[in-house]
């Protein structure tokens, strides 16, 4: 039952003096994939998010193993996110490789997973493969949520092809301005975003540049932060990564900060039967 261990892990987080005057962090947008497996274990990983004050993370990874490392260790603090990559080179035309079906389908079988995702997609073209057909079939039949690396054209595409998904926008968008993210989060009440990424973006010369600030507090059950460690590198400067965002948080007001920082998050991974 993640929704009680979840609670139980805040609790006890808020319960200790060290960790409590620290605005505790949902990192939903978390990689460990095979290339920092030999540097970083995942008691290591767990450290790293202690240290940086996360409390909790969606975890995918490439392969999906390293997801399932982290959550044997610590399965109160992780939730399994699904890539349908076994290896790197799959990124580019995984939405279109036959081979990758059957292993996609076994992974998701097992039930371990809340998210397919983060995925790589580059056109609208992308979604008119049988693969992708079966795959968003699996994706709504199980619930899960869809976390697509893509441009606000791709994502209207996706809720085109089924209006009942549900979408954390990876990177919201990485460069689309909050000029076309506001009217994408008003017309889609099953759109939300992770911010990794774009803390550069959202500060400006003194705090928060004003369109971003709006769009936040306008829109502020929809936004969650998110690190992306797709590389060993960025695992190493984890807390600087996170710190970025405590940055931009504290402009904000409280209740808004809060559910950016961890409600938002922990609302969406609550278990499927709540």
């Amino acid at each position: 039952m993640r929704i009680s261990s979840f609670l139980l892990a805040f609790f006890v987080w808020m319960e200790s003096p060290a960790l409590a005057q620290e605005l505790p962090i949902f990192d939903t947008h978390f990689h460990y994939s095979s290339g920092s497996w030999d540097v970083f274990s995942p008691d290591a990983v767990l450290k790293k998010m202690q240290a940086a004050g996360v409390m909790g993370a969606l975890v995918s990874s490439t392969p999906d193993e390293g997801t399932q490392r982290l959550l044997k260790a610590a399965p109160e603090r992780i939730v399994g996110g699904f890539r349908p990559y076994r290896k790197s080179g799959d990124l580019s035309r995984w939405y279109q490789d036959p081979e990758l079906v059957p292993y996609v389908e076994s992974r998701l079988a097992q039930n371990r997973h809340r998210s397919f995702g983060e995925i790589h997609l580059y056109s609208a073209e992308n979604l008119e493969t049988p693969e992708m057909a079966r795959y968003l079939k699996l994706i709504v039949g199980q619930g899960l949520y869809i976390q697509p690396h893509a441009d606000a054209a791709v994502v209207r595409a996706l809720f085109t092809k089924d209006p009942n998904l549900k979408i954390i926008w990876a990177h919201a968008g990485f460069s689309e301005p909050p000029s076309v993210i506001g009217p994408m989060m008003d017309r889609y009440p099953n759109l939300w975003a992770d911010l990794s990424y774009r803390a550069g973006h959202i500060t400006g010369g003194d705090g928060l540049e004003p369109e971003w600030r709006k769009l936040r507090i306008r829109h502020a059950d929809r936004f969650m932060i998110g690190s992306d460690t797709w590389t060993v590198d960025r695992l190493q400067e984890y807390q600087g990564l996170i710190g970025e965002h405590r940055e931009w948080l504290k402009y904000l007001p409280p209740a808004v900060t809060e559910k950016i920082a961890y409600k938002n998050a922990m609302k969406l991974f609550k278990p499927k039967h709540e």
